[in-house]
């Protein structure tokens, strides 16, 4: 998270001093009042903000109150440094309203990291960027609504739907080419290619500049996101993703109502890149054996982590695995039984201090065949499920353990 936030900041830089001319002396007053105040700049100041916030925060778990203080200090410090360096540039103006707008931003984004309970992921990213296009722009963004449902249903499909996930990849790609030759009026002389990355957006009309930026930022994450969910790397993801956009930025220069330029594919290979860095999420597997009313529990051993510590068996979901699949492996592995693994039981995430965050599945077992032997735990007990309570269990499956009699069938 910590490389993220440095790429953040590094982008914010670029395009606040951009196009980097200065001159020896001040041009203007530094940091002066505006006379008026221009809504565009101020949201977008803040909106530019708000990404730094929210990484700050992620960034450092363990420094606990000082995780609400530092986005803070963060945010004004980077912006009035920002600030003083514009009072040499003459393409700019050094403006306090531009200081406290911006540590609003890194504010709010500290805010929203700490008050929704979600972990930094590809899926939030997605989520706020569509949110935001559709608080700023209503109506206006109809299409960028119908992808996010669609990217929405794909994120709920179980791993076996590998031919839905592949057909909203295409619908996603189909769509990004209608957005990008749109309206298919093409002249035979092709405009110039632009290669300074981000340009556009930053000399544009502030709230034109808004509402675009957000929608490529949810369309090229998008792009980026289903061929990942179809098994493919973050890289590759981000190659064809980019590739695809370079081939449309090439058809552009024939489109007068389109300006054809390096940004869109720096950018989703940007996006890729920032998804590759995300924290991950260990997947990890458990199952609920029963037999004639009691619970089989293990106990882990002596000198391992978490030691003496109870659990229910299972292990960690290995690439190219489905959680169910998986746990048949563990059981196999662990206790050298063959197991009918049944339905889901429940699912949350789970992190344990100084570790990377798990998601916890937990599964009935229906059935099995062998009598379970102990190859890897310090003992193991057929529990009744009102005793469970008095075992010193892992402190993720403690919210298991709360609802299990509401989850297990009579």
């Amino acid at each position: 998270m910590r490389r993220i936030l440095i790429g953040v900041i590094l982008l914010i830089v670029y395009g606040s001093l951009y196009p980097w001319q200065f001159v020896r002396v001040p041009i203007g007053a530094i940091l002066a009042w505006p006379d008026a105040f221009d809504f565009g700049d101020v949201i977008l100041n803040i909106l530019v903000y708000v990404p730094l916030g929210a990484c700050a925060f992620w960034a450092f778990p363990a420094l606990r109150w000082m995780r609400f203080v530092l986005p803070i200090l963060l945010g004004l410090v980077l912006s009035f440094s920002v600030e003083l360096v514009q009072a040499f540039e003459p393409a700019r103006s050094s403006e306090l309203s531009d200081v406290l707008a911006n540590t609003g931003g890194a504010a709010m984004g500290m805010f929203l990291a700490a008050a929704i309970p979600m972990r930094p992921s590809p899926e939030l990213y997605l989520l706020a960027c569509w949110a935001a296009h559709l608080l700023f722009f209503g109506a206006s963004a109809w299409p960028v609504e119908i992808a996010g449902v669609l990217i929405v249903l794909s994120a709920t499909m179980p791993e076996r739907s590998l031919r839905w996930r592949g057909t909203i990849a295409v619908l996603c790609y189909l769509a990004l080419l209608y957005r990008g030759l749109a309206p298919f009026h093409f002249v035979s002389t092709p405009a110039p290619f632009n290669w300074r990355p981000f340009e556009a957006f930053i000399y544009d009309r502030r709230e034109d500049a808004i509402r675009i930026l957000l929608a490529k930022l949810f369309w090229y994450g998008a792009a980026v996101w289903v061929l990942q969910r179809l098994k493919i790397g973050w890289s590759a993801a981000g190659a064809v993703a980019a590739s695809v956009l370079i081939a449309i930025e090439g058809a552009q220069r024939y489109i007068p109502q389109h300006v054809s330029e390096i940004s869109d594919p720096l950018m989703a290979v940007l996006i890729a890149a920032f998804f590759a860095a995300l924290p991950r999420i260990v997947m990890v597997v458990a199952g609920v054996i029963r037999r004639n009313g009691r619970i089989l529990i293990c106990q882990r051993k002596r000198g391992s982590r978490h030691e003496l510590k109870w659990e229910f068996p299972g292990g960690k979901v290995e690439k190219r695995e489905t959680p169910s699949s998986a746990l048949a492996r563990e059981l196999r592995e662990e206790l050298g039984m063959e197991a009918r693994v049944g339905k889901e039981l429940t699912r949350y995430e789970y992190q344990y201090p100084s570790r990377p965050p798990i998601l916890l599945i937990f599964y009935g077992v229906t059935g099995f065949s062998g009598e379970p032997e102990n190859r890897i735990f310090e003992q193991m007990v057929w529990e009744e499920p009102a005793r469970l309570a008095a075992y010193d269990f892992l402190e993720g499956d403690a919210r298991f353990l709360r609802m299990i009699d509401k989850l297990l069938p009579r």
